[in-house]
């Protein structure tokens, strides 16, 4: 069974979600970045550790929604922590 990362977010005043997923059979495989309803976007890991794992997917989206603006729902910067 899978573990998910999952944040409520707006994307240019859209609320959407940002997800990580974490492992299938283990927590290392599998891996992969969501948006919205959006593509998964699968990503390789050689650590078996939950919080480095989650950190390389926060990476990866924010590189995919670069250039948007990107805020809690409440309209505060999100910070990525």
């Amino acid at each position: 069974m899978a573990i998910r990362w999952v944040r409520n977010v707006c994307v240019d005043g859209k609320e959407t979600t940002v997800e990580i997923q974490i492992g299938y059979k283990v927590i290392g495989d599998k891996c992969y970045t969501r948006v919205g309803s959006g593509i998964e976007c699968y990503f390789g890991i050689k650590t078996e550790n939950r919080d480095e794992i989650v950190i390389r997917g926060k990476e990866l989206l924010r590189s995919q929604l670069a250039g948007k603006k990107v805020t809690y729902t409440d309209g505060r910067v999100y910070d990525w922590e």
